[in-house]
């Protein structure tokens, strides 16, 4: 339900206004120095349930508790380890979330019904005022909606957010740019679970042996830390890493129409494609910092698709890469990989289904994209097409809609039609593609047709997607 939003400054009258707000249960939207933080009063459970409803997050994704004061861990934690002491002394205030036992005091709606509980100290001024003017301990996830790319500064905050919440305070630019490294520290061995603006090379220093920080997380169970189980960080456009020397990634461009790719400085691509370079290769704070930014910028310049270089895996680049590998749901693409377009009418329902389909399978040197004859430019997915294919553990929200466009045809080494009278279309425009467009039941080695689903109940669309993934990995098998 839409609300009015009071957008507020960093005054002293405005934050003790933002403080009575989050004392009353309601929800206020504040900068750290990471990215905007969407906070309300984390000992009220009503208060959180509502931080839920304003970004359209699940519930079973458990929330930081920021807090002003070293004292207010002892209210919230219910022991704090000797190792855990070091790091509040070394690390905090500052963008490091240590993940402790809880007490009863914290309620479940915060932690997503675990005994544990993420806590930090935030090192931005007015985030400290605020957090000491309330005098409650704040829950505050990424003040975006969910999925989004997190906003470090105001105008996306606003964007995303107005009418959602009761008060923005705009409060310029964040100085990290990704959010807080995350330390499970109720295990073991101490564990990150999600890298951030503290590197594991600085926290093993002090620690000793740490795990984690650099590896794949599973979307299996309820997650100890944000950011870990559902899509993150992406666009209204899809984002694909993209591999390759800058000769193959130029060629790979020249190819495609209106897209969009993610540099540095120090690349020089002779290139079409809309082009906004995260700083400089040297500096990984810097491309921090603009990450969120270039994405959401990126965006806004109209591309149909967004390309990023590949990452390292040291330090702060491995936040970095955290960041953008998840804003590409792990698609990972070769600039010489040759292309094989799927084809329906109108490229929301069977053509994307069978796209995704296909990328989920090892690599055997193709990469899967989708068209159709009739469609129009950026329609999403079917609704009943992205629970079919959710059910399969593959996110389809992002993909938009585009047409088969000459450019496309000449590009790919083969086009698999949905029905006969698709292909038929095809080479109805030119006779000399016969060699290269096909059914996929056709080039499945099988006879018959994918009927459109349109219109169809959730059953018919899972009937579609059932078949169109068996014809897939026939298809598939015989590259």
């Amino acid at each position: 339900m839409y609300m009015e939003t009071k957008l507020l400054t960093s005054s002293a009258a405005d934050l003790a206004l933002a403080a009575e707000l989050l004392q009353n249960g309601k929800r206020v939207i504040f900068p750290t120095e990471t990215v905007y933080g969407l906070g309300a009063n984390a000992l009220d459970p009503d208060a959180v349930r509502s931080i839920f409803e304003a970004k359209g997050r699940p519930s079973d994704n458990p929330l930081i508790v920021h807090i002003a004061e070293l004292s207010q861990v002892e209210e919230i934690a219910e022991e704090i380890p000797e190792k855990a002491k070091l790091l509040m002394d070394k690390f905090w205030p500052g963008p490091l979330t240590i993940i402790l036992k809880r007490k009863s005091i914290i309620p479940n709606e915060v932690t997503a019904g675990l005994n544990t509980v993420g806590i930090r100290m935030p090192e931005n001024e007015i985030a400290r005022e605020l957090l000491s003017l309330a005098k409650v301990p704040v829950a505050a996830p990424s003040a975006n909606i969910s999925g989004r790319p997190s906003p470090t500064d105001a105008k996306y905050v606003i964007e995303d957010m107005n009418g959602r919440v009761e008060a923005i305070i705009d409060g310029g630019n964040c100085t990290v740019g990704v959010e807080s490294t995350v330390i499970d520290m109720t295990s073991p061995i101490p564990t990150i679970l999600r890298p951030g603006g503290v590197t594991a090379e600085e926290i093993s220093a002090l620690l000793g042996e740490v795990l984690g920080g650099k590896e794949k997380a599973e979307n299996k169970e309820t997650p100890k830390a944000p950011g870990m189980k559902y899509t993150h960080y992406a666009p209204s456009v899809p984002v694909r890493i993209l591999r390759g020397s800058i000769a193959q990634i130029e060629s790979f461009l020249a190819k495609r129409e209106n897209a969009g790719i993610l540099t540095f400085d120090e690349f020089n691509l002779n290139t079409e494609a809309k082009q906004i370079s995260l700083g400089s290769i040297n500096n990984p704070k810097e491309c921090a910092k603009n990450l969120f930014r270039s994405l959401r910028d990126m965006e806004k310049l109209g591309v149909c698709e967004i390309f990023a270089p590949e990452i390292g895996n040291d330090g702060l680049w491995s936040a970095i890469k955290n960041r953008l590998y998840k804003s590409a749901g792990g698609n990972i693409i070769n600039a010489t990989y040759k292309e094989i377009i799927f084809v329906c009418t109108g490229n929301t329902c069977r053509s994307p289904m069978a796209e995704c389909f296909f990328n989920s399978l090892p690599n055997k040197g193709y990469w899967g994209t989708s068209a159709g004859i009739f469609a129009q430019n950026g329609q999403k997915a079917s609704e009943n097409s992205i629970l079919s294919m959710k059910e399969y553990g593959i996110d389809i929200k992002s993909h938009l809609s585009k047409p088969l466009t000459p450019k496309m045809i000449e590009r790919a080494e083969l086009i698999l039609t949905m029905t006969k009278s698709h292909k038929n279309a095809l080479l109805g425009l030119n006779n000399s593609l016969s060699g290269k467009v096909m059914t996929l039941s056709e080039f499945a080695g099988e006879d018959g047709e994918i009927p459109d689903p349109f219109g169809g109940d959730l059953d018919t669309y899972r009937s579609c997607a059932k078949e169109i993934k068996r014809l897939v990995k026939k298809a598939y098998d015989r590259l």
